[in-house]
Order: C-alpha cells, then structure tokens, then sequence
C-alpha cells in the first residue's frame, strides 16, 4: 500500500519536509532543527482540531490502510 502520509500535511508542514530532506550533513540538520524551534516558539498555543470519523469515513478520505487491516492489527478480526 501506498504511503500517503505526506497528504495529510500543511503547505508548510511540506516546506519544511522538503527543507529537512535537503540537508545533507550533521550541521544543517541541526542548524534547521533550532530554526524549527524558534518558529514553534512564536506560533500562538494552538489546539489541535478533533476529527470525529469511522474508521471506514478515515478509509475513504485518506486511503491508508483498509478497514480489515485495521481489524486484523487490532486482533478484532481474524
């Protein structure tokens, strides 16, 4: 099954994925690590908004993982 993960990020939250995978020593790996912090620091304490969803209405929306993978994992279903 496809990784779709990256779907679920902001336009940011990308930017800064794609920066991240950028770096390419030790030094820009931390140097982007600090800049992420500052920029956390000034963001306001925001909550994360709760989604009320089936497992079934997550399925559809994302396509990550099916609902008898879910189930299996779980030990709900075997």
């Amino acid at each position: 099954m496809e990784d779709k993960s990256l779907e679920l990020l902001t336009e940011e939250e990308r930017k800064l994925h794609e920066e991240f995978e950028q770096c390419k020593s030790l030094e820009e790996v931390e140097a982007f690590i600090k800049k992420v912090e500052k920029l956390n620091e000034s963001c306001e304490n925001n909550e994360i908004p709760h989604y009320d969803m089936t497992l079934e209405e997550f399925d559809a929306k994302y396509k990550l993982a099916t609902l008898e993978d879910i189930q299996r994992k779980m030990g709900w279903k075997l």
